[in-house]
């Protein structure tokens, strides 16, 4: 797999390269996922205080790994090591989504003036799937400054057909004439 981008991608790459060969990439993601979470921003602050014995702050990666796949204690030990700790969460998100896109998942955050029900959401989503071909895992806010209609981003892609983006289109050919 080629490495591109970020520094959490790279070791996100390369951690689902070791999870495929282990033939656990959803143990490996479940792992990075609860440590992501469960180590706060003080903590991570704690663990790159240089007046921390690093001694000490190993101990601390091996007491919050303990039970976690080794692959994913070492790769917390070695980013400890080496002042990058602070990855964590970065290198979460790039995993899953790395495995999402494999999977032929794609994200889609969906912007509404109003808030839907569930059989809604629902409705929206399946649209989106049979348009899009892919699958799509969903996450949805409100905006009511959108006055109507909705603003999804699909991955790369920002569909826009809120009334808002109308109004701010209508005002822009207006002001060129």
């Amino acid at each position: 797999m080629a490495l591109s981008g970020s520094a959490a991608r790279r070791y996100a790459e390369a951690l689902l390269d070791l999870a495929t060969a282990d033939d656990a990439v959803d143990a490996y993601r479940a792992s990075l996922d609860s440590l992501a979470a469960g180590i706060s921003p003080g903590s991570i602050r704690a663990l790159r205080d240089p007046s921390v014995p690093v001694k000490q702050r190993l101990a601390a990666i091996e007491a919050v790994t303990k039970g976690q796949p080794k692959v994913i204690r070492s790769v917390l030990l070695l980013l400890e090591q080496r002042d990058r700790i602070g990855l964590l969460a970065g290198i979460a998100r790039a995993y899953a989504d790395l495995v999402d896109r494999r999977a032929g998942i794609v994200q889609a955050k969906i912007t509404t003036a109003i808030t839907l029900d569930d059989d809604q959401r629902q409705s929206f989503v399946k649209r989106l799937e049979s348009s899009s071909g892919k699958q799509i895992k969903a996450s949805f806010t409100v905006d009511e400054e959108l006055i109507a209609g909705a603003r999804v981003q699909l991955g790369d892609h920002l569909i826009d057909s809120s009334v808002r983006a109308q109004l701010d289109a209508l005002r822009t050919q207006l002001a060129g004439n």
